[in-house]
């Protein structure tokens, strides 16, 4: 369907070059503003993922390096191609590439640029981010309102300088839940009686998947049935391996590496957990669990709160306390009346306010605003 106004042309910088949330974020919001009529451009690191699969999805991508040490060459490329590209706006995303991005849109005075802001790591109130966030950048958009809310109080950003849209999700058609555990257990040779436990994020050390370990540890004494599985991959996947060899329960410990689709680890899972400690905004994890009405057990950080009404669209425990998880986890096993009750209203407050096409109507009614904001100054 065409826009029901011109295009806009769209770039979005990003120096990440792993495949996290935040890239995911990057990459679907292009795709969808393309799918709309919109001409987008990504500038990111050659050797990245989201690099390789813009490029796979006939999106226009050039590499940029965005390294501290290349920061003068990148900003003078970027300035040659955004006067070639003369975008409306101008999307960044992480440390180096904002501060190259942000620059060069101001340099070539692009009429709108955006700064944004995925996870909920402190933001130091120094002077070169207060100048960041209040005079280099026209808006900032976050991906969780705890995020939104800490750069007010830190940066004291106006109410209408900073928004918050979290990711949004596309959910493709799934099995029944029975069909996704029947082929999860037939996948790992696992027994009819198993209770599958899993988290689905990279592993990455705030993550919690340490945490994770030690609460299955606590409880798989009481349920001989359980099985952890910790999906994902990422450079510290030999330290989770030789962790869970040295576990008294190895054997229920599965690593699986990481999955190009992880929908059906979330429709066939009893449980899925995230044990993040830290940095986390509006977790895809959690939302993706919830679309699948997995129960879903998360901790209280960043903007996992806010998608979690606890006992309600799911359960909260604390970051860092394996007791609390091993409970929580014992909870939903244990209660299958109290778990389906939570993954009914889990799946109906995320169908309102969660799905892929409101992330992008709202990120392209702001597009449009702060384009016209900056133009009638």
């Amino acid at each position: 369907m065409p826009p029901r106004h011109a295009p806009l042309t769209i770039i979005h910088t990003e120096a990440s070059d792993a495949w996290g949330g935040q890239d995911i974020r990057v990459f679907t919001e292009a795709l969808w503003l393309r799918d709309q009529g919109h001409r987008v451009h990504l500038f990111t690191p050659a050797h990245g993922e989201l690099f390789r699969r813009a490029r796979a999805a006939g999106l226009d991508c050039e590499a940029i390096p965005f390294a501290k040490r290349t920061k003068v060459v990148d900003f003078i490329r970027l300035a040659r191609r955004f006067k070639t590209i003369r975008p409306d706006v101008v999307c960044t995303h992480s440390s180096v590439d904002s501060w190259v991005g942000l620059t060069a849109a101001r340099a070539c005075k692009v009429p709108a640029a955006i700064r944004y802001r995925h996870v909920s790591t402190p933001v130091g109130n120094n002077f070169m981010n207060r100048w960041q966030y209040r005079r280099l950048c026209d808006h900032v958009v976050t991906t969780a309102g705890t995020i939104q809310n800490e750069l007010r109080r830190t940066l004291g950003l106006s109410p209408d300088k900073v928004s918050s849209i979290p990711t949004g999700i596309a959910v493709p058609d799934l099995p029944s839940r029975e069909q996704a555990r029947t082929a999860l257990l037939e996948r790992f040779n696992l027994p009819d009686n198993a209770l599958l436990i899993g988290q689905i994020s990279v592993l990455r050390s705030w993550k919690g998947q340490y945490v994770l370990i030690d609460a299955f540890e606590r409880l798989a004494a009481a349920l001989p049935d359980a099985c952890l599985l910790l999906v994902g991959g990422g450079p510290v996947m030999g330290d989770y391996s030789k962790r869970s060899r040295e576990s008294p329960f190895a054997s229920r410990i599965l690593l699986p590496g990481h999955q190009e689709d992880v929908w059906p680890f979330f429709r066939g899972l009893d449980v899925a957990v995230l044990a993040s400690t830290k940095n986390e905004g509006i977790p895809q994890a959690g939302l993706q669990a919830m679309f699948a009405q997995c129960p879903f057990v998360g901790t209280t950080v960043g903007g996992i709160p806010e998608i979690v009404d606890h006992q309600r669209t799911g359960l909260l425990v604390p970051p860092n306390k394996p007791e609390a998880m091993a409970a929580a986890i014992t909870r939903i096993l244990c209660q299958p009346g109290l778990a389906s009750n939570m993954t009914l209203k889990a799946l109906a407050k995320v169908r309102e306010h969660y799905s892929l096409e409101q992330m992008g109507q709202r990120t392209e009614q702001l597009m449009l605003r702060v384009i016209q904001d900056t133009g009638d100054r």
